[in-house]
C-alpha cells in the first residue's frame, strides 16, 4: 500500500512548483523573473543548492515573490527543517492572492509545530473553500487532531520523568525498554557506532538488574547480539524468554522478522527465527509477550491489514521437540486499534487486559502518540484512547512499558537533546493506571535432600471464563516466577517424576492497594510408601459431597500422576474443619473421599489401587480459629499405602 502522506507531499510539490510560476511570471519581469525561472528549473532538476541560492537572491530583491517564498518552503521541507519551512509559508500567506492550497500547507506545518489553534483555523479555512478531493480526508483528520490536542493541553496529566541514571543511559541512544514482572531485570536497545566504520551504527541489547535502589551497570547480551541490528524486544515475565526484531538476516522470511532466544541452564541460547505463520515475506517486528507466555502481540504490514502497519496477535501453543515455537494463525486486532496509518510498538500489561501502542493516525498531537485499549470479555478491543498531554507531544512517542503495579512507566525520550535518547521512568496519573498484578516466586527442592529440582510448574484458571493454562520449568536452581492477576482463582501445581505433586489454591482479591508478591519454598516428597500430599483444588458443594466443575484441573492432575505411577496403591482421605458436629464432619469427609475415588475409577484408574477414608476434623493442619486456618484444614489428601505386585508376563 502506498503511504498517503507520500502521495500528498508529491501532489503539493508538483502543484507549488508547476502551478505557481504561471502566477509569478506575470508579476515578475526582467532579471528577477529569469532568476526565479532558473531557480524553479534547478529544483525540478534536483539541484536544491542552486535553487536555494537563486531563490534567496530573488527574495533579497523582491521579498514578497510568492513563487520563491513557496520554493524556499519546499526546499526546507525536503531538508526536514520544519521551523524554516513554516517561516516561508507564513510569509507567502501575507502575499495578496495566495492560493487556497497554501492554507492546507500552513495547517500541516502549524500542526507539526504544535500550534494547534492555528492549525485548526487554517484547515477550517481550506475546507470552507474549494478543497482538492484528494486532500479532504487528510485536512479533516488534521483538524480533528488539532481540536483534540488544543483541548487536551488544557487538562494536562502529571508527568515528571526521572532518568534511570548512567548505569543504564550513556552518551549513545537507549530505547525500547522491557521489564520482567518482578521489576528486577531491564532489557533495552542501545545504538552503538560500528568499530572502524565511519557513520555506521548498530543496535545491540543490553541488560541491567535492579539491586537495592539502583540499576546495575548495563552489560551487553553477547550471546544474542550480532553484527546485525537487534532491537524492539520483549522479555517474558520470568526473564527466561526473549522475542525481538532482527532485520536483513539470511535466515529471514522478510525484511524484518521476529526472532527469539531462551535462557537455558543459565545462558541465553543462540537466536533462532520464530518461524511461520508468525513471520512472512512482509515486515514483522516489535513483539510484546503476555505475562503467561501464551500470546504474542506484534506489528506487521502483512496482507490483510487495515492500513500500513497493523497490530496483530498470535497464540503461542507450545514448543516443538527441536525447540521451535508452535503458533496459531495470527489475528488482526481490528478497527478499534488499527487504522489506515501505522500502529506500532505494542505492549501488553502483565494483567493481560490493557494494551498500549503507538499510532500516527488516531487523533493526537502529531507524529506517533501513545494509546491505550483494553480487552473486553468477548475478546474484542475497546476503542483506542490517547494517553494525553504531556505523556504525548508533537514529537514521536513509542516504546512504553508499565510495571506490574500499573503505576510506574518506562519510556525512552530525547528530552535532553545533548544526551540523545535515554530511558526514563515516571509515575502515571491515577486515570492512566492499570489494574495491578502480583506474582509467585519460589524454589523447588527435594524434600529429603534439599537439592534443587527442575520441576514443571503449572498455573491453571479454575473460575468460569478464566482460560489461563500456563506451564514453565524451574531453572537449574529450582527457581521460578509466575504472574498472578487479581480477581481470579487458580490451581497451582508443581510436578516432577519420582515425586508427589504439590498443590495449592490462589485467589488474589481485588482490593485497594497493590498486592505483594508471594514466596514459596516447595519441598517435593519422593514417591514412597507413607508419603502424602494435600490437594487444595478439589472443591465440593457446601455441605455436600458433590464435586464442583472447578475440581477438574486438580483431579485430572491426580489421574495423570496415577497413570504414570501405575502400580501405586493410594488412600484418598477427606478432611474438614470443625464447623458442625463431629458425626456430621466425619460422615461428610467419608462421602467426599468416596466421590474422589469414584471420579478416578471413571477415568480408568483400577479400583484395586484405591481406598477412601474420612477423618472429619481429627487431623487439622492449622488452627480452626481463623478463616485461613479452616481453609487449610478442609482438604483432600493423597497417601501412598503400597505397591501392586508386578503383573506376570
Amino acid at each position: 500500500m502506498v503511504n498517503n502522506g507520500f502521495r500528498i507531499i508529491c501532489f503539493l510539490t508538483i502543484t507549488l512548483i508547476v502551478f505557481f510560476p504561471v502566477i509569478s511570471y506575470a508579476q515578475s519581469q526582467g532579471r528577477t523573473g529569469r532568476m526565479a525561472a532558473s531557480a524553479t528549473e534547478a529544483y525540478r532538476s534536483g539541484d536544491a543548492g542552486k535553487a536555494f541560492s537563486l531563490a534567496s537572491r530573488v527574495l533579497d530583491i523582491e521579498s514578497s515573490n510568492l513563487e520563491m517564498l513557496l520554493l524556499m518552503a519546499e526546499i526546507y521541507r525536503d531538508r526536514r527543517e520544519d521551523g524554516n519551512e513554516l517561516v516561508y509559508l507564513e510569509k507567502a500567506s501575507l502575499v495578496k492572492g495566495f492560493p487556497s492550497l497554501l492554507n492546507f500547507r500552513l495547517g500541516e506545518s502549524f500542526f507539526r509545530a504544535g500550534r494547534y489553534q492555528e492549525a485548526y483555523e487554517r484547515m477550517e479555512m481550506y475546507l470552507a473553500g474549494n478543497p482538492a478531493s484528494g486532500l479532504v480526508a487528510r485536512a479533516e483528520r488534521i483538524m480533528e487532531s488539532a481540536g483534540f490536542a488544543r483541548s487536551a493541553i488544557q487538562k494536562p496529566s502529571g508527568f515528571d520523568p526521572v532518568t534511570l541514571g548512567d548505569s543504564v543511559n550513556s552518551i549513545y541512544d537507549e530505547y525500547w525498554p522491557s521489564l520482567t514482572v518482578d521489576g528486577s531485570t531491564l532489557v533495552f536497545t542501545r545504538l552503538l557506532p560500528v568499530e572502524g566504520r565511519t557513520n555506521l551504527w548498530q543496535e545491540d541489547f543490553f541488560i541491567s538488574s535492579f539491586a537495592g535502589d539502583v540499576w546495575s551497570e548495563a552489560v551487553p547480551l553477547s550471546s544474542v547480539n550480532s553484527h546485525l541490528n537487534e532491537g524492539a524486544q520483549t522479555i517474558s515475565a520470568d526473564g527466561t524468554l526473549l522475542f525481538f526484531t532482527l532485520c536483513n538476516h539470511p535466515d529471514g522470511f522478510g525484511s524484518c522478522d521476529i526472532w527469539f532466544s531462551r535462557m537455558l541452564n543459565g545462558a541465553w541460547t543462540p537466536p533462532r527465527n520464530a518461524g511461520r505463520p508468525l513471520n512472512t515475506a512482509a515486515w514483522e517486528g516489535q513483539p510484546s509477550l503476555s505475562a503467561f507466555g501464551d500470546v504474542l502481540y506484534f506489528s506487521s504490514n502483512r496482507p490483510g491489514g487495515k492500513g500500513n502497519k497493523d497490530l496483530w496477535k498470535a497464540e503461542l501453543k507450545g514448543w516443538r521437540p527441536d525447540g521451535l515455537p508452535v503458533w496459531g494463525d495470527p489475528v488482526n486486532l481490528g478497527d478499534s486499534i488499527n487504522t489506515l496509518g501505522d500502529e506500532i510498538s505494542p505492549f501488553i500489561h502483565p494483567n493481560g487486559r490493557d494494551l498500549f501502542f503507538s499510532s500516527d493516525y488516531w487523533p493526537g498531537f502529531g507524529g506517533f502518540d501513545l494509546f491505550r485499549s483494553s480487552i473486553k470479555p468477548d475478546g474484542t478491543m475497546t476503542k483506542a484512547e490517547n494517553m494525553g498531554y504531556p505523556v504525548n507531544t508533537r514529537e514521536n512517542e513509542q516504546g512504553l512499558v508499565i510495571d506490574r503495579t500499573g503505576s510506574v512507566a518506562y519510556l525512552a525520550s530525547n528530552r535532553e537533546p545533548e544526551r540523545g535518547m535515554d530511558i526514563y521512568t515516571f509515575e502515571l496519573d491515577e486515570f492512566l493506571r492499570t489494574e495491578p498484578v502480583t506474582y509467585i516466586r519460589g524454589q523447588v527442592k527435594n524434600g529429603k535432600t534439599g537439592t534443587p529440582v527442575q520441576a514443571s510448574v503449572h498455573l491453571a484458571g479454575i473460575n468460569q471464563g478464566n482460560t489461563i493454562d500456563f506451564r514453565i520449568t524451574a531453572d537449574v536452581k529450582g527457581m521460578f516466577t509466575v504472574t498472578l492477576p487479581v480477581g481470579q482463582e487458580f490451581a497451582f501445581h508443581v510436578n516432577e517424576p519420582g515425586f508427589l505433586f504439590y498443590s495449592e489454591y490462589f485467589m488474589v482479591e481485588e482490593a485497594v492497594g497493590i498486592p505483594g508478591p508471594v514466596y514459596r519454598e516447595i519441598l517435593l516428597t519422593p514417591v514412597e510408601i507413607g508419603s502424602q500430599t494435600h490437594l487444595y483444588n478439589v472443591f465440593f458443594e457446601t455441605g455436600s459431597h458433590d464435586l464442583l466443575e472447578q475440581s477438574e484441573t486438580e483431579l485430572n492432575t491426580l489421574v495423570g500422576f496415577l497413570e504414570k505411577n501405575s502400580r501405586l496403591k493410594v488412600e484418598i482421605q477427606g478432611h474438614t474443619d470443625n464447623v458442625g458436629t463431629e458425626s456430621y464432619n466425619q460422615n461428610l469427609s467419608e462421602r467426599r473421599a468416596g466421590s474422589v475415588v469414584n471420579y478416578l475409577v471413571s477415568k480408568g484408574i483400577d479400583h484395586r489401587r484405591l481406598t477412601s477414608k474420612g477423618y472429619g476434623y481429627t487431623v487439622p493442619l492449622d488452627t480452626n480459629d481463623t478463616v485461613e486456618g479452616r481453609a487449610r484444614n478442609r482438604r483432600t489428601t493423597l497417601l501412598i499405602t503400597g505397591v501392586l505386585p508386578p503383573q506376570p508376563e
